[in-house]
């Protein structure tokens, strides 16, 4: 979904652009809607219709689906346990972490991983896999972008 033509009642363009911004920014932080309303510069009650409405699913949902996307690129990256992962990303636990990757994605997280990385060349070189988070793919498929 584009936010170049905004839809009545959504978000401004430069709202939406700063509330991502400030989501990327702070992905391994807790990130809560009165503080996504606080960068738009809207109450919370109507940021959260005004965000649903240009991106069509809650800000929780679209947090936690950036916050997969960020620990996607860190599974392809390192070999950091995903209880780090988990704690990278924002996520209280691992068992938290899990579900809302198998939510998203469709199967846990340790699976995905054993699919999609691949193994260094030497020891302390890195797999130079996918970095940007919105070409990802999820159990064969991409994660929808939000483009602004």
């Amino acid at each position: 979904m584009s936010l170049a033509s905004s839809s009545r009642g959504g978000l401004a363009r430069w709202q939406a652009k700063r509330v991502i911004a400030y989501i990327e920014s702070n992905i391994g932080l807790n990130i809560r809607v009165p503080d996504l309303a606080g960068v738009a510069r809207l109450s919370t009650s109507h940021f959260s219709r005004a965000f649903r409405r240009s991106f069509a699913q809650p800000p929780s949902t679209y947090v936690n689906a950036l916050r997969v996307r960020h620990a996607q690129v860190i599974m392809l990256n390192t070999r950091e346990p995903l209880s780090q992962v988990a704690l990278d990303c924002g996520m209280c636990d691992q068992a938290h972490f899990t579900r809302v990757f198998r939510k998203i994605v469709g199967i846990s997280p340790s699976l995905w991983r054993r699919q999609f990385q691949s193994e260094p060349s030497s020891a302390g070189e890195m797999p130079q896999q996918a970095t940007r988070i919105s070409s990802l793919p999820i159990s064969g498929k991409l994660i929808p972008e939000f483009p602004i």
